[in-house]
């Protein structure tokens, strides 16, 4: 596949936006991803980003975000949902960068999942299923964490997820800014654990990592 980005330039975009060094092996992987998520969109609508430039930046860049403070965040884990991964955001990015990390993501729109899917194969990615169902039929399966990107409220998310959330795990939610007036709405048995405050764009553009755990009775 003639790629749209080359591996030396995500390399140098990630490392002047947030200060991470990715290997030639993660460059081109992302670079494919780039790639093909923008030749999908045009068809698919995956993402209403559609500037090059600005895929690189406000996707890719943002999503890595999340592998800078992982680790810190929720500890050693190994099992990763990501809901509502629409254009495989943050997941791709977080098993390219984590091969250690078993990743499902889960999207109730099929066109979304067969993207995933191509993602995983033009990446060769061996730590990720993309599985398309609506949330609620996954009651058979438990995950350590479950990831979130523009996905929904903090309330709906764990609601939509406390069942295949494992009793001692994480939700893990990508925001814009401080998201208030949604944790004054979180159920009574959850609560904030972490919160992380990070910028994009030099400062520009304000995100916010929050980690919820189910409080101890």
């Amino acid at each position: 596949m003639a790629l749209d980005f080359q591996a030396s330039e995500i390399q140098a975009k990630v490392r002047d936006e947030i200060q991470l060094e990715l290997s030639e092996d993660q460059a081109e992987k992302l670079a494919r991803f780039s790639s093909l998520l923008l030749r999908w969109n045009n068809a698919y609508n995956l993402t209403s980003i559609k500037n090059p430039e600005d895929v690189v930046r406000l996707h890719i860049a943002d999503s890595l975000t999340l592998v800078q403070h992982f680790s810190d965040l929720v500890g050693d884990v190994k099992n990763v949902l990501d809901v509502g991964s629409g254009g495989g955001l943050p997941a791709i990015p977080l098993a390219i960068m984590r091969p250690d990390l078993r990743i499902t993501m889960v999207d109730a729109v099929q066109k979304k999942t067969l993207f995933q899917k191509q993602a995983c194969v033009t990446c060769r990615l061996s730590n990720v299923e993309p599985i398309h169902a609506r949330i609620e039929t996954l009651k058979s399966k438990t995950f350590e964490v479950v990831t979130s990107r523009a996905f929904a409220s903090l309330k709906d998310m764990v609601e939509l997820t406390r069942d295949v959330l494992a009793e001692d795990g994480r939700w893990l939610a990508m925001k814009g800014k401080f998201p208030e007036q949604e944790i004054e709405e979180l159920p009574p048995d959850v609560e904030v654990e972490k919160k992380q405050r990070l910028t994009l764009e030099k400062g520009k553009i304000e995100r916010v990592l929050i980690v919820l755990k189910r409080k101890v009775a």
